[in-house]
């Protein structure tokens, strides 16, 4: 698997809705974060699945091959207002094997996506950038 860097910012803009951790870990929240950037990568040319449920938040499918792509966002210390998200890849055993691995490259790519989209936004305060 690779990963990116974990962006953690606050912001009131992403409701929770009731029962919304039913699908994933108690306390883990994020589905309105997970949409908003799902249309945010459709907005810049990246087709975005339906968002996912997963135990650990929730996921937006990126379409990519021949490795699966995602960005992950959840909340943060089970707080209305603080977030994480992050990209990763998994898969590509094709590419790897005839050194056509680009995931990095392709997790790179998304990940300066979703941080520009995160950036733009007037109502994220606190980010920052952890390096996985």
């Amino acid at each position: 698997m690779k990963q990116s860097p974990l962006l953690e910012f606050k912001s009131d803009a992403f409701a929770i809705s009731p029962g919304e951790d039913e699908a994933t870990n108690p306390g883990i929240f994020g589905k309105a974060l997970a949409e908003w950037l799902a249309d945010e990568l459709s907005a810049r040319g990246h087709a975005a699945g339906e968002v996912i449920a997963e135990d650990f938040g929730w996921c937006v499918p990126v379409e990519s091959k021949p490795h699966a792509l995602y960005v992950v966002c959840a909340s943060s210390d089970e707080q209305a207002d603080s977030w994480r998200v992050f990209a990763f890849a998994e898969g590509g055993l094709i590419g790897r094997v005839f050194g056509k691995d680009t995931r990095d490259e392709d997790v790179a790519r998304i990940y300066g996506l979703i941080k520009a989209a995160i950036t733009a936004r007037v109502d994220v305060r606190d980010l920052s950038e952890e390096r996985a």
